[in-house]
């Protein structure tokens, strides 16, 4: 990784933070650009090592299947990449053994799949990947201190920027696109100019996981590939998983809100597995041999600055990926809505060279293709008490209905795969909504001989 130059460069794009949606922004903007600098505050190992700034990397992600296919479809190969550094790829219902809201789940053949391996790796490969685009450079352990208007105020010329050895640059560029995360400075930056606030909607929610990488006991067998327990929301509030990583290790997470998690300890780790409704991740998780130290997590809950909601935005400026929504990880969300937001801009990036309002424009796209993934996931959290406004009665409707297609999905194949392919942003809730769906709802309580016998015929 090198480190910037001053630039006055009329045809540079600066991207802040080599995150999934920096790195990702990187690879579309170097088809507009002479050359694309990303520079991140981290070291950025050359092997797949955890970033010592990226805390949330140490607990379980998931690329869900419309991130992944936007992402091979930007990188083709990516997903073979992974694979042959060892992620496994995985089946979401087949060979997935969920207990979901005290039930478990029935298993098929779905064709929805997941490539399971670490954040740390997954970003390795990404970073090494796009490293290899001709006119795309990575600077590490270089944090942008703030942005550089024109005279004006209106238009974004560049970033200052201090380097490892404390020297401060100005980085020129036509373009700059923070990807820097949920803690973005650009709020502050473009308050300080003049822009005014920036409008946030927040779910506080208290969230807190705690994981740790285990090698499994010798010669396990299971019928499973990921072992998941989810909770009846909003009475029960704990979760955990045993997900596969490379090498044949499990990444384990345990999870809650309302500060519900375990302690970074083994032994309370254990009790707190030991207490959830099944004891099939204690057991498989008490035999496992834990490596290195469990690590903890925690954040207030999902954010979402609505930056095209200001009266007015720079040109040749942008905000992307977690930077504009941060959702609660326990969805899987995070990297997918970051794919979202590139592949929103992909096809107008043209137009930033050569229309005044291009920016303004784009980062409507980029706030606004991240609704379905946002709304999917405030629905879940605000059904918490306290949490947002008091539930409507065409709310608790929603809720029961949803509920009882929950049930549905347990038993019923097309319900499973039906909720399997929204919750991957493949499509939308209102799929859910149709007469065959509904149906599968309404009987969803009936006993359970007949319930299985509904599971092959609907």
């Amino acid at each position: 990784m090198s480190n910037p130059a001053a630039s006055d460069t009329a045809d540079q794009a600066v991207v802040i933070g080599a995150s999934v949606a920096g790195l990702l922004t990187a690879s579309v903007l170097s088809a507009h650009f002479d050359r694309v600098l990303v520079v991140d505050r981290d070291l950025l190992p050359s092997t797949p090592e955890p970033r010592s700034m990226v805390q949330q990397e140490h607990h379980v992600h998931l690329l869900l299947q419309r991130g992944k296919l936007i992402i091979e479809g930007l990188l083709p190969g990516l997903m073979e990449d992974l694979e042959r550094e060892g992620a496994l790829v995985a089946d979401l219902c087949l060979d997935v053994k969920c207990h979901h809201a005290g039930r478990w789940k029935r298993r098929w053949h779905s064709g929805i799949t997941a490539h399971y391996c670490s954040r740390t790796l997954l970003e390795h490969v990404l970073r090494r990947r796009v490293s290899r685009i001709e006119n795309v450079r990575i600077a590490a352990a270089t944090d942008v201190e703030g942005l550089i208007f024109d005279e004006t105020n209106r238009r974004v010329v560049g970033v200052n920027a201090r380097e490892r050895n404390n020297t401060l640059r100005e980085i020129r560029a036509a373009l700059v696109v923070d990807a820097g995360g949920r803690g973005s400075k650009a709020e502050q930056w473009l308050a300080g100019v003049g822009y005014g606030a920036v409008e946030r909607e927040q779910i506080v929610t208290h969230l807190g996981y705690v994981s740790g990488i285990f090698e499994p006991p010798e010669g396990f067998r299971a019928d499973w590939q990921v072992l998941l327990c989810l909770p009846k929301l909003p009475a029960q509030k704990q979760m955990a998983v045993v997900s596969p990583i490379e090498h044949g290790r499990w990444m384990v997470t345990a999870g809650a809100w309302f500060g519900q998690q375990p302690n970074p300890d083994l032994t309370d780790f254990h009790d707190y597995l030991a207490k959830l409704p099944i004891p099939d991740l204690s057991e498989a998780v008490r035999s496992a041999r834990l490596i290195g130290a469990l690590k903890r997590y925690r954040m207030p809950g999902g954010l979402r600055r609505r930056f095209d909601a200001m009266a007015d935005w720079p040109e040749s400026f942008l905000a992307i990926g977690d930077a504009v929504c941060s959702i609660n990880p326990i969805y899987s969300q995070g990297m997918s809505a970051s794919a979202l937001q590139v592949d929103a801009i992909r096809p107008h990036l043209h137009r930033v060279k050569g229309r005044r309002d291009a920016c303004r424009e784009l980062q409507a796209a980029i706030c606004q293709s991240v609704e379905h993934p946002w709304q999917q996931a405030a629905a879940v959290e605000r059904r918490f008490e306290g949490v947002g406004d008091r539930p409507s009665l065409s709310d608790r409707l929603r809720f029961a209905y949803f509920d009882r297609l929950l049930v549905a999905s347990a038993v019923n194949r097309k319900a499973a795969i039906a909720l399997l392919r929204v919750n991957n942003l493949m499509a939308g809730p209102e799929t859910l909504l149709g007469a065959g769906m509904m149906l599968r709802a309404l009987l969803a309580p009936v006993g359970a001989r007949f319930s299985q016998h509904l599971g092959e015929t609907l």
